[in-house]
């Protein structure tokens, strides 16, 4: 078998006859029911059964379609990561973030262009991951999501304390740490407008057996932070991006019995090779949680264990 054979093969699944393949093609009708009567003869099969005026295709037909689309992908992916062999400092890459991330991964981000100053980077703010990987609208996502997907994996990035920010002037002000179960006896407890962040610490809250006084309300990390600034409430946040804004006037408390946390993973496609821009940029991201997992540990923020 020919890959032209292939070609037109599946050209005429995808048309539903061979007169619309053929003009797809550019060539002529005879030529294309020729070809396809070769690659009958040489599995000693029909692929197609003529229904009328039209087609249907065959068990062995549907063999042949599933594999030779996957043929097409491998042959697609060759030809990409030869291009990209020759031109390895160039290319795209779109990310998605969960809302309110985006501020604190931008160091990351900048030593990853400083590297490889040709490649664009893209980003958007999303919860929906699997759906825009399927729909090939992200590259990778960096996520904190449980979702599990046939069409999609992970890998695993970090775990994130979440903490307790407060105004310099709340009552809990001069406290440095407090249990769980306390955040029941506050007022009001600001999320941002992201659900995967609301059902990790209602997640804890209920193997305790209790509720917070919650609300959704911030878009964005910064109006998050300047609404606990205001004493609109206080919030439980990524000890990371908290501390990427050095807020000179929100108090950080930490949480113990248990101590909440989100697991960050980068999320891509299954099934579909990455491009080299990809690949890249999962190493540079994997060599930076190692570093800064050494520097936490060092000042004394996390037990000696590397997941």
């Amino acid at each position: 078998m020919e890959l032209r054979q292939l070609d037109y093969f599946i050209h005429i699944c995808k048309e539903g006859s061979f007169t619309k393949a053929a003009e797809v093609l550019m060539v002529s009708q005879p030529t294309l029911s020729q070809q396809i009567r070769v690659l009958e003869n040489e599995y000693c099969t029909p692929l197609f059964y003529r229904v009328g005026r039209g087609i249907q295709i065959t068990e062995a037909g549907q063999i042949l379609l599933d594999k030779g689309l996957s043929v097409k992908q491998l042959i697609e992916e060759s030809r990409i990561e030869i291009y990209e062999l020759k031109n390895i400092q160039r290319g795209d890459l779109t990310i998605g973030v969960l809302p309110g991330d985006l501020f604190y991964l931008m160091p990351i981000f900048d030593q990853f262009r400083e590297q490889y100053p040709d490649i664009s980077l893209n980003f958007v703010e999303i919860e929906d991951f699997s759906e825009q990987l399927l729909q090939n609208k992200i590259d990778i996502g960096i996520t904190t999501g449980s979702e599990q997907n046939k069409h999609t994996d992970s890998i695993h990035l970090t775990k994130e304390e979440q903490v307790l920010i407060i105004a310099e002037n709340h009552p809990w002000a001069e406290k440095k740490m407090i249990s769980f179960r306390e955040l029941q006896h506050l007022d009001t407890v600001l999320f941002f407008q992201s659900t995967m962040c609301r059902e990790i610490i209602d997640s804890y809250a209920m193997k305790l057996g209790m509720t917070l006084n919650s609300t959704i309300v911030a878009v964005s990390s910064s109006s998050l932070l300047s609404m606990v600034h205001h004493r609109y409430g206080a919030a439980l946040i990524s000890l990371p991006l908290v501390e990427s804004y050095n807020h000179p006037k929100v108090k950080i408390i930490r949480v113990t019995d248990p101590t909440p946390t989100r697991e960050i993973k980068l999320s891509y496609r299954k099934n579909k090779f990455p491009k080299l821009a990809v690949r890249t940029f999962i190493k540079i991201m994997l060599m930076q949680a190692r570093v800064n997992f050494i520097i936490q540990f060092i000042r004394g923020d996390t037990s000696p264990q590397i997941e």
